[in-house]
């Protein structure tokens, strides 16, 4: 992976009877970025066919003290107005845990009256450009293991805040005294003052019966980056500390009129 301009960037993911035939193919680019907490204006976001936002686009406190004559928090205006300017055909993003407002507002709500520059996706799957995407915000009235459930088999992309356990969850937790005993998920290093924060229940939906192309999320600030497991692609793409986004490439087969497995 190489990173330019603070944007990392990969271009990986293929079907697998790619022919470097370049009249059999459509590159479809997707560019992937969350937790950037009212600092997206200070990303470089590159040109894409779609974007992908896995929430946390605001701070939790910006939802306090609001008013009848201001009810949506001023982040939420700035970050849709944002997301305007952005060049991508398809704009696609989820809620975090951040964006408490959320849990007392209808679907219908959060996309005419706060996002109306994306597609709002609350466990909804969505196919743009021959690729299949499904995205699931923060659980904020439910628990984790009722959302996994409805997610289709076998999709290209899925989208989550909450990253699944033990795969890019290491998470800096001051208050918690330091862990001494290595641990088998680390290769058997000690990582002290960090823990797994990953969903259980996610990880073993994802590996044993969804088994996305590419697993995207963010939630953890402190381990972003990617990693390939049980030929799933998981991505990181927690903004906050690196401000980097990722961008991939899918390829969709012209010939086959959809993409090829």
């Amino acid at each position: 992976m190489s990173s330019i301009n603070g944007v990392s960037h990969m271009d990986i993911l293929k079907p697998t009877d790619y022919d470097e035939n370049p009249a059999r193919y459509k590159k479809v680019s997707v560019v992937i970025v969350s937790d950037t907490h009212k600092n997206h204006r200070r990303l470089a976001i590159p040109n894409g066919d779609i974007l992908l936002h896995c929430g946390d686009f605001s701070n939790r406190h910006d939802w306090y003290n609001l008013s009848d004559e201001n009810p949506i928090p001023k982040s939420i205006v700035d970050f849709n107005q944002w997301l305007g300017t952005l060049p991508h055909q398809h704009k696609f993003v989820i809620g975090g845990n951040h964006e408490i407002g959320f849990a007392q507002l209808s679907l219908e709500d959060i996309q005419s009256k706060l996002l109306t520059n994306c597609k709002y996706l609350q466990d909804e799957l969505v196919e743009v450009e021959g690729i299949t995407i499904y995205g699931s915000p923060w659980p904020f009235t439910q628990s984790y293991r009722s959302k996994w459930s409805s997610i289709p088999d076998h999709i290209d992309v899925l989208m989550t805040h909450v990253p699944p356990q033990y795969i890019l969850d290491l998470a800096y937790q001051p208050k918690k005294a330091p862990i001494t005993e290595p641990c088998a998920m680390c290769d058997d290093k000690v990582h002290g003052s960090y823990g797994h924060w990953g969903s259980r229940s996610l990880k073993r939906a994802v590996l044993e019966r969804i088994q996305p192309r590419v697993h995207c999320f963010g939630h953890v600030h402190d381990d972003p980056g990617y990693k390939y497991e049980n030929n799933t692609l998981f991505i990181n793409a927690a903004a906050n500390l690196t401000h980097q986004s990722f961008k991939l490439n899918f390829y969709v087969d012209l010939n086959k009129q959809e993409y090829a497995q």
